[in-house]
């Protein structure tokens, strides 16, 4: 799944995707938008369909079913209308990647639930440090690749330049022999062998996970009527100030983190990076990921998950300072810059992965843990719109001034961050409990 995403990240590829089929910065910021709100906005109503059932894994195979059927039908919108219509080519993206991060949605609650069932709560941040670890690893080689698709046949020498050039070759050639068409390394076909290799991936990763034999814990009864359901959410707020506050740094780092998607077109149309560029801006971030993931596994077992996000939240503020200088430093240190603003994105994207991930499951209750999660995704789906209001935004205020707001608003997320309490609600591993197999 991490290859997946790197090949359509929604802060770099997918970003410059849009921005030149459509010129929009609005369009931009909505598709960035449009990952986040996708795949919070069912939560609420999937947590009702599972909370009851001891067995998740087939609402998994749902999402990521629809997932995979979502990326396949953007290649083809991709390859079939090209750059003729553009208007249309955009309307086809934006409604078949709104499908796809609502799978996301369908498909996260029964992976959170599988993973904290097969996973003791104190061990959590490790995996997930692992996992982003040996993804990013991946990352790395998907920058290269994308490179090598985005920008020009000389530009790569040596053997991983040749290795990489040649994998090109090899999935230009099969794409032509599969689907009968031509493909061309221009806009949009160049994006379009990005959007097949992120099928692929998702595919993969939809075949291996379905191969862990799922643990059978006690569930409630019977399903709570959808009104009743509903009441959970508010009873959580006003009962638990923990969950309160924890809500309420998710919100701060939505608006902090706004300006995301953007910092791709601005390189690229303000500031004069070359569009290849992209690839090592992914490089770069999955890198960085790597070697910070050592970091948040032992953070997170030695001093707490709480840690985690604390410390993410202070570092969320340094690309947006890097953003605002970056339009008035010399012109030879633009780009290095640039590549520090997606390093520090690598650390702080697996840092966040991490610490939401593990701090969520400790502090939900068992046997409410998928109300208690698709509760807090919902309601934040107002404010998982953010990136689209910054898109509003630069018209009228210029990139600089927006990334001097996302740097205000960072303080504001660290000091809720700073009042969170490290708690872990311990699951029920107990001997008895056994896997009930088909």
């Amino acid at each position: 799944m991490r290859i997946n995403l790197a090949f359509v990240d929604a802060s770099t590829v997918l970003s410059a995707f849009v921005y030149k089929l459509t010129g929009s910065t609005f369009l931009v910021g909505l598709t960035g938008s449009m990952m986040t709100a996708g795949w919070m906005w069912p939560q609420l109503l999937v947590s009702n369909l599972l909370e009851h059932r001891p067995r998740k894994m087939p609402y998994y195979a749902l999402g990521m079913c629809i997932r995979v059927f979502a990326w396949l039908a953007i290649f083809f919108c991709t390859i079939r209308i090209g750059a003729q219509n553009p208007i249309l080519l955009a309307a086809c993206f934006l409604g078949f990647y709104f499908l796809s991060s609502s799978s996301m949605g369908v498909s996260t609650l029964p992976y959170m639930d599988i993973i904290s069932k097969s996973i003791a709560p104190n061990r959590r941040a490790r995996f997930f440090s692992l996992r982003q670890v040996i993804g990013g690893f991946f990352g790395i080689w998907v920058g290269f690749f994308v490179r090598a698709v985005l920008g020009k046949e000389d530009e790569f020498t040596g053997i991983f330049g040749w290795i990489t050039q040649s994998f090109k070759t090899v999935t230009m050639y099969i794409i032509s022999s599969v689907f009968q068409i031509e493909t061309e390394l221009v806009f949009p076909s160049n994006y379009a062998i990005l959007f097949v290799c992120s099928v692929l991936a998702a595919f993969l990763s939809f075949i291996s996970f379905l191969g862990i034999r799922e643990p059978i814990h006690p569930v409630n009864a019977k399903r709570i009527p959808l009104w009743e359901h509903l009441k959970q959410g508010p009873h959580f707020l006003r009962t638990d100030k923990n969950y309160r506050r924890f809500m309420l740094f998710r919100i701060g780092l939505h608006f902090a983190g706004m300006a995301t998607p953007l910092y791709t077109t601005y390189a690229l149309y303000q500031l004069g990076v070359p569009e290849a560029t992209i690839g090592f801006f992914i490089v770069c971030s999955a890198l960085s990921g790597v070697v910070s993931n050592a970091m948040w596994g032992y953070i997170g077992e030695r001093y707490g998950v709480r840690w985690l996000l604390i410390i993410t939240a202070g570092l969320m503020a340094f690309p947006p300072a890097i953003g605002f200088f970056s339009g008035i430093i010399p012109s030879t240190f633009i780009l290095p810059a640039y590549f520090l603003i997606f390093a520090i994105g690598g650390v702080l994207s697996n840092g966040m992965m991490v610490g939401f991930m593990a701090y969520m499951l400790n502090i939900a209750p068992p046997r409410s843990r998928p109300s208690y999660i698709g509760f807090m995704n919902t309601l934040l789906v107002p404010a998982s719109f953010a990136p689209s209001m910054a898109g509003l935004l630069v018209p009228r205020i210029g990139y600089r001034w927006l990334f001097a707001l996302c740097f205000g608003i960072c303080l504001v997320a660290f000091h809720i961050a700073t009042g969170l309490q490290e708690i872990m609600h311990e699951d029920e591993f107990d001997e008895d409990v056994e896997d009930v197999e088909e």
